[in-house]
């Protein structure tokens, strides 16, 4: 019986934990005004200012975590990092938690790249 419940209790916790820290999108809606992205990225974060900003308004939730992460990586290498000083002093302010608000209020705009709908 103890075995049976460990393994449920292991098996569990990845689920527990997602769970735990769930995206907050209205706090990463937040977060995107505080941080100014409209600046560069344009009203709906999808007309950037310029033609090498991203478009980022549909963007998947994952990548947008892992790009916003990236500019904050301190030791950058040619496999793992993004250089941009403008993007790393913005998010800098910002904790992990903070990244995957940001990352799913993002996502969750329509814009160009928002396919999910054909996707289903």
């Amino acid at each position: 019986m103890k075995r049976l419940f460990a393994a449920l209790l292991v098996a569990a916790l990845p689920v527990i934990s997602t769970a735990a820290h769930a995206a907050d999108i209205k706090k990463g809606e937040d977060l995107v005004n505080k941080g100014g992205c409209i600046a560069c990225h344009g009203a709906g974060l999808d007309k950037p200012i310029a033609p090498n900003y991203p478009k980022l308004a549909g963007q998947y939730q994952s990548y947008l975590f892992h790009a916003l992460q990236q500019y904050q990586t301190k030791h950058q290498t040619p496999l793992y990092g993004r250089n941009n000083p403008i993007m790393g002093g913005i998010v800098a302010q910002y904790n992990r938690q903070d990244l995957e608000d940001i990352a799913a209020y993002i996502a969750s705009l329509k814009g160009d790249l928002y396919i999910r709908d054909e996707m289903h």
